[in-house]
C-alpha cells in the first residue's frame, strides 16, 4: 500500500480554455491532480460521443438489476406466511436470513466490482439470483428453503450498489437525470412479484389451522419457480444481448489507460460518433496516485484488502467528504429500518383501533398490485423534478420525504379496505421520490476509485436496519404498542433534513 496521501474530493473545475465539453465543472479530487486531469478528458469524451443505442440498452439491462432486487424480496415477503403454516415455523427466520443475503452480497459485488471490475458482477449477480431462486422454490425443508433463498439474496444483493453506477460511469452528463428515473423498475419488480403471487398463491395454498402438506400448499414453489424464471431470461439478456464493456472510469482509476481509450473509441465506432481522446493525452497527464492494476500485478489476500481498505478511506479522507459520507449511509440506515418497520406495525394499529382492511386473499393481492403500480411512476416525476436547479436532487429528496411522513402519520387513521389502498399509493409513490433521489445521489457524489464500495456501504446499511424490522415486528406484535408507527413516521420526515444538509449538489457537476 501506498504512503502517498490519501485521495480527497472537493468542488472544482477542470478545464482548458478551449474546450466547450465541459458546462459544468467537475467534482475533483484534491490529493490526485492526474486523476482530476484524466477524469475531466474521460468526462468530455462522454460527452463527445453522446447518448447511444448502447447507453439505451445499458440503461434497460441496469435498471433490471433493480427490478429483481425489489421482485426477489416481494417474492419473500408474498408466500412468508403459507411456507411459515406447511413448514410450522413461528418466528421469521427466513426474512432474517434474507436480509443476510442481501446484506452480504451488496458488500461482496460492491467491493469486488471497485477491485475485480464492474463487468463480473454486471455478468454474474442476476444469473446467481436466478439459480438459487429456480432451486429455492424446490426445497422440502425449511432449513435449505432459507439456504437457497439466502444464496439467491446474495446474488441479487449486488445489483443495487453496482448497477446505477455501471450506467453513471458510461452516461454523458447531460443524461445523469436517467440515474433517478432508473429507479421507476424497482417498482416494476414488485408490481410483477405481486402478480404472480397473486396468479398463484391463492388458488394453490392450504388454509390456517389445518394440515399443510406440500401437495395442497404449492402456490409457494410455483411464485419462485415463475419469478426465477423472469430473472434467468434478464441474465442470459446480459450475457448475450449485450456486450457490456469494463468501466472507462474504473480502468483510469486503476491506471488502465489504454483499455479506457480502446472501450471509448470502440463505442464511438460502432455508433459513429466522434471521440477525440488519445492515449498519450491521458498519459500525459502522469500517473494515478493508489491505482491497484491487479490485471498486471495479479491478486493476493493482502493486495485486495489493500485496495479494499483504501477504498473506504477515500470516503472518509476530509472532514468534508467523512461529513458527506455519514449523512448519507445514516440515510440508508434510517430508511431500510423505518420503512419496513412501519408497514409491518400500521395493519396491527388499524385493527387495535376498530379498523379492518382485511378481506378476500382476492382483495388484498388486488390491492397491493394497485399500489405497487403506482409507486413506479414516483421515480419518473423525480427524474423531471431534479432538472430544475432550484430542486436538484437535494431538493427533491426532501419533499418525497416530507410528504411521504405526512401521508404515514394520515395512514393511522384508515379504517376500510379503500382507504387502505389509497394510502398504501400514496405511500408507494412519495417514498419511492426519495428513494430514487439517494439511489442516484450515492454513486454521482463518490469518486470512481470508491464509488462501488461507497454504494455497497450505503445498501448495507440499510440491509443492516432491514435486519432488526423482524425483531421489532414479532415482539411488537405481542405488545400492540403504537409508538414505533410514529417514530418510523417522524424520522422519515427527518430524512428530508437530512438531504438538504448534504454538501454536493450532483446536477450543478459533472461525477468522477
Amino acid at each position: 500500500m501506498s504512503d502517498k496521501p490519501v485521495t480527497r474530493l472537493s468542488i472544482g473545475t477542470q478545464s482548458d480554455s478551449g474546450s466547450e465539453q465541459n458546462m459544468k465543472q467537475d467534482l475533483v479530487v484534491d490529493a490526485d491532480e492526474a486523476l482530476n486531469r484524466k477524469m475531466y478528458l474521460v468526462n468530455n469524451a462522454l460527452d463527445e460521443i453522446g447518448f447511444t443505442w448502447y447507453h439505451a440498452k445499458l440503461f434497460m439491462l441496469a435498471g433490471f438489476g433493480y427490478s429483481v432486487d425489489s421482485q426477489l424480496d416481494a417474492i419473500q415477503s408474498s408466500v412468508k406466511v403459507v411456507v411459515d403454516r406447511q413448514f410450522g415455523i413461528d418466528f421469521p427466520v427466513a426474512t432474517q436470513i434474507f436480509y443476510v443475503g442481501l446484506l452480504v452480497g451488496a458488500a461482496f459485488w460492491g467491493f469486488s466490482a471497485d477491485i475485480i471490475g464492474r463487468k463480473l458482477a454486471f455478468n454474474l449477480s442476476l444469473l446467481l439470483a436466478a439459480v438459487f431462486g429456480l432451486i429455492t422454490g424446490g426445497m422440502s425443508s425449511y432449513p435449505t428453503y432459507c439456504l437457497f433463498m439466502g444464496l439467491s439474496a446474495f446474488g441479487a444483493g449486488g445489483n443495487i450498489a453496482t448497477d446505477v453506477t455501471i450506467f453513471l460511469e458510461f452516461s454523458p452528463a447531460k443524461y445523469t437525470w436517467l440515474t433517478t428515473f432508473m429507479a421507476a423498475f424497482w417498482g416494476v419488480g414488485q408490481t410483477v412479484a405481486v402478480l404472480v403471487a397473486w396468479a398463484f398463491v391463492p388458488s394453490h395454498l392450504c388454509l390456517a389451522g389445518t394440515p399443510c402438506p406440500s401437495s395442497e400448499n404449492r402456490g409457494w414453489r410455483y411464485c419462485w419457480y415463475t419469478n426465477s424464471g423472469i430473472v434467468l431470461g434478464l441474465a442470459l439478456l446480459r450475457l448475450f444481448w449485450f456486450d457490456m464493456n469494463e468501466s472507462p472510469k474504473f480502468l483510469v482509476s486503476n491506471g488502465r489507460d489504454a483499455e479506457a481509450v480502446a472501450t471509448l473509441h470502440e463505442i464511438a465506432n460502432k455508433y459513429d460518433r466522434l471521440c477525440s481522446l488519445t492515449l498519450e493525452q491521458l498519459l500525459d497527464c502522469g500517473e494515478v496516485k493508489d491505482a491497484h492494476d491487479f490485471k498486471t500485478n495479479g491478486y493476493t489476500v493482502q493486495s485486495v484488502f489493500s485496495a479494499a481498505v483504501a477504498h473506504v478511506k477515500v470516503l472518509f479522507c476530509s472532514k468534508k467528504i467523512a461529513y458527506l459520507s455519514t449523512l448519507i449511509f445514516l440515510s440508508w440506515t434510517l430508511i431500510g429500518l423505518c420503512y419496513s418497520t412501519f408497514f409491518n406495525f400500521v395493519y396491527i394499529y388499524i385493527q387495535l383501533h376498530g379498523g379492518n382492511t382485511s378481506g378476500s386473499t382476492y382483495i388484498t393481492y388486488r390491492n397491493t398490485s394497485i399500489s405497487q403500480f403506482v409507486g413506479i411512476f414516483g421515480p419518473v416525476l423525480a427524474a423531471y423534478m431534479v432538472t430544475f436547479k432550484r430542486l436538484g436532487r437535494r431538493g427533491t429528496m426532501a419533499i418525497g420525504a416530507i410528504i411521504t411522513m405526512g401521508i404515514l402519520f394520515g395512514y393511522t387513521t384508515v379504517r376500510t379496505q379503500l382507504q387502505d389502498a389509497v394510502f398504501a399509493s400514496l405511500t408507494y409513490f412519495f417514498i419511492n421520490i426519495y428513494f430514487a433521489c439517494l439511489y442516484a445521489y450515492t454513486p454521482e457524489v463518490f469518486p470512481a476509485i470508491a464509488r462501488a464500495t461507497g454504494g455497497a456501504l450505503g445498501v448495507l446499511f440499510s440491509r443492516v436496519g432491514g435486519i432488526f424490522t423482524p425483531l421489532i415486528y414479532y415482539y411488537g406484535l405481542k405488545s400492540g404498542s403504537s409508538v414505533p408507527i410514529w417514530v418510523c413516521g417522524a424520522v422519515i420526515g427527518f430524512l428530508g433534513f437530512i438531504a438538504l444538509l448534504l454538501p454536493f449538489e450532483p446536477t450543478r457537476f459533472r461525477s468522477v
